[in-house]
């Protein structure tokens, strides 16, 4: 090849092909030089003049940076591969902020309940008598399908009696479907205990609230799937979830398996992992479900949203219709509402808190002469033109009875207006009439937020077939506060997030609605 370079004459080498220039053989000996080094390089090739010049890296021994360049590369790739498995597309935009903790509380709770079934199931096994030589396989079939046809029975029961509650209070009924679940676990646990007879029993009934736990959480997951997905993705939010949903399962089964293996026959180590993961499955859930910020307005929610709504705004002006509007910072988010909505409120608003959809014989005494003619009458008079009518009860109770007419927004309103009575900011008026209603309607004065003075009722509201000056002050002042601070209230709560200024009345308002006609 080196003479080829210099000459390229028949006498002294090879003739040159037809057509081929001394230049075209030239270059072809460069890339053929170049190629044979590429063999231990890695090659940049350009054209200069007419020739090809290849600037080569090295790359048969790699330097640590260019290793950490390759692992990093590698373990991105999988990174992307395992979200894309997992998590929805578009993810964190395409999901509520709150997404990632509450699955991974919700993994964890998971990955429990998979370790504790395998303890519960060697438990009723055992009691079913298997291992056992006077035990009849017949007879195990026999006690296995009471217990599982009673606990399909239990679900139907339990879905007929509290099936339509299940979209109004969506976090209570998460907590209640994993709670049940351990309460059906432990009485698997507990089943070989109760001796020959009572298993059949007792597993019968850890078989209901297993499958009570079941239908409950189901119905629950379709609500927090459907908060969850933020850009028209509620397939691929619950496709992803059932993926979380089925590696969890793999997971707990080979977990499951070493734990039988490590635990053994042992009753004391049995029943010591068993609390141990139970306490653990209710620690996960809690935090899982207490992370959830909903957009919807429950009963809870109102009430939180209504008493909270006068803690904001500025309760020393001098009229109702002077009210400030609260800071971007203290708006009455989902997210901060969430922060004090408890697990046991439902209850506590049952037992004590407003009566929604009541009847008139919760608005009047129909023990009165007149039947409470009268004080319907009275109340009409107060309400004229509103879709609701509202009284307090003895204890400081809200009754509220809605027209036919009343809607969504409505029963909100009305809940403004009882937290607006029962907390005694119907009295946000000037110092000196605040004054006058202390002194001649025996007002005990309550210092609120920011030390502005306001009144509440001291004594009860009659119910003797009459309308006291107290009570119908209390309504008309509050009445009036709740009308103009209404459309601040509702504007405030349609910009801050929620779905709309509204609760469902067909779940949470009851079945009552009035038609109210003044004789």
């Amino acid at each position: 090849p080196k003479r080829m370079r210099r000459t390229a004459s028949p006498a002294r080498g090879r003739s040159a092909p037809a057509g081929v220039g001394h230049a075209d053989i030239i270059v072809l000996e460069d890339v053929l030089k170049a190629a044979s080094s590429s063999l231990t390089a890695s090659s940049t090739w350009s054209v200069k003049g007419n020739r090809l010049v290849a600037s080569t890296t090295s790359t048969c021994m790699p330097g640590p940076a260019q290793k950490l360049r390759s692992l990093a590369t590698v373990a991105g790739s999988l990174l992307a591969e395992v979200k894309s498995i997992f998590l929805p597309v578009g993810y964190p935009g395409s999901v509520r902020p709150e997404y990632l903790r509450f699955q991974c509380f919700d993994t964890l709770q998971a990955a429990c309940s998979y370790l504790r079934g395998v303890l519960t199931s060697a438990a009723v096994l055992r009691g079913a008598g298997v291992g056992s030589e006077q035990a009849s396989p017949m007879a195990a079939a026999l006690v296995w399908t009471l217990r599982d046809g009673v606990g399909m029975f239990g679900s139907l029961l339990f879905s007929y009696l509290v099936g339509a509650q299940f979209d109004v209070n969506v976090k209570e009924w998460r907590l209640f479907a994993d709670i049940i679940n351990d309460v059906g676990l432990t009485l698997d646990m507990l089943a070989p205990l109760a001796g020959p007879s009572g298993f059949v029993w007792v597993a019968a009934i850890g078989a209901a609230c297993k499958t009570v736990c079941g239908m409950t959480a189901g119905a629950t997951r379709a609500s927090i799937t459907s908060h969850f997905a933020l850009a028209d993705n509620l397939a691929d939010v619950s496709a992803k979830e059932s993926a979380q949903e089925t590696a969890v399962t793999l997971v707990g089964l080979i977990a499951g398996g070493a734990l039988a293996s490590a635990l053994g026959d042992s009753f004391a180590t049995s029943w010591l992992a068993f609390v141990v993961l139970t306490a653990i499955h209710v620690w996960a859930n809690w935090l899982g479900v207490g992370c959830l910020a909903l957009d919807s307005i429950n009963p809870q929610r109102a009430s939180l949203l209504t008493t909270s709504w006068w803690v904001m705004v500025d309760p020393a002006a001098p009229s109702a219709g002077q009210l400030s509007e609260p800071s971007p910072a203290s708006r009455l988010t989902p997210e901060r509402v969430a922060l004090d909505e408890t697990l046991w409120r439902p209850l506590q608003l049952w037992l004590r808190g407003p009566r929604m959809g009541v009847g008139v014989g919760d608005l009047v005494d129909v023990r009165a002469q007149d039947g409470g003619a009268g004080q319907l009458s009275a109340l009409l008079d107060i309400f004229a033109g509103q879709d609701y009518v509202l009284r307090l009860d003895r204890h400081g109770k809200a009754h509220i009875a809605l027209c036919s007419t009343a809607d969504g927004a409505t029963a909100l309103k009305a809940l403004l207006h009882a937290a607006t009575l029962r907390g005694g900011h119907f009295s946000l008026a000037p110092k000196a009439q605040r004054a006058e209603w202390v002194r001649r309607f025996d007002l005990r004065p309550v210092v609120v937020a920011g030390g502005a003075l306001c009144a509440a009722p001291l004594s009860e509201m009659p119910r003797d077939g009459t309308l006291g000056l107290e009570e119908r002050l209390a309504l008309e002042e509050s009445l009036a506060l709740c009308e103009s601070s209404w459309p601040a209230f509702k504007a405030h709560i349609e910009t801050s997030g929620w779905q709309e200024a509204a609760l469902k009345l067909d779940r949470c308002c009851g079945p009552v609605r009035l038609r109210l006609t003044k004789p």
